[in-house]
């Protein structure tokens, strides 16, 4: 997909940004993977999740989409992901610090509030259910390779590879 013209003014709260260019935007982040809603409203949760993609793609962080966060939205090859642990993570795990990187990491990428403690509990395999299901994937509750993967790769156009 080519890049869409970027058309001023650049995304930023506050106060809320409400455009269609906004909405653009969050497509293109959610086609990439990233948990957003969809909604045309540059509020809180966008700059957040906007902030955590520059963090990642290694741009200035300031939370704010102006011209070169929306050409990296489009064009950004996607992170490569940590080495996945050597067995499988499920209910019961606890203190544990590949839970605690995963935790964050779905945390950073918009899925509900985790407590980043490494206890995978109810809450954890709850959001690991979600990301499953939103990924495609064979809905566990655990994090196997594929979903431990999932947490960190986007989908991009084969170019930006």
């Amino acid at each position: 997909m080519t890049t869409p013209e970027y058309k001023p003014p650049v995304l930023k709260f506050p106060p809320p940004t409400r455009t269609a260019t906004v909405r653009t935007w969050q497509q293109q982040m959610r086609d990439r993977g990233w948990h957003i809603a969809v909604d045309g409203v540059y509020g809180e949760e966008s700059k957040r999740l906007c902030a955590n993609f520059q963090m990642e793609h290694r741009l200035e962080i300031d939370g704010i989409v102006g011209p070169i966060t929306w050409k990296a939205t489009w064009e950004a090859a996607s992170t490569t992901p940590p080495q996945a642990p050597d067995r499988t993570l499920q209910r019961g795990d606890f203190n544990n610090e590949h839970v605690r990187k995963w935790q964050r990491q779905v945390n950073n990428r918009g899925w509900p509030k985790l407590q980043v403690d490494g206890d995978f509990g109810p809450q954890t395999e709850s959001v690991c259910k979600e990301l499953q299901r939103f990924k495609q994937l064979p809905v566990t509750g655990k994090v196997d390779h594929d979903t431990w993967d999932a947490a960190w790769l986007e989908k991009v156009p084969v170019a930006a590879m």
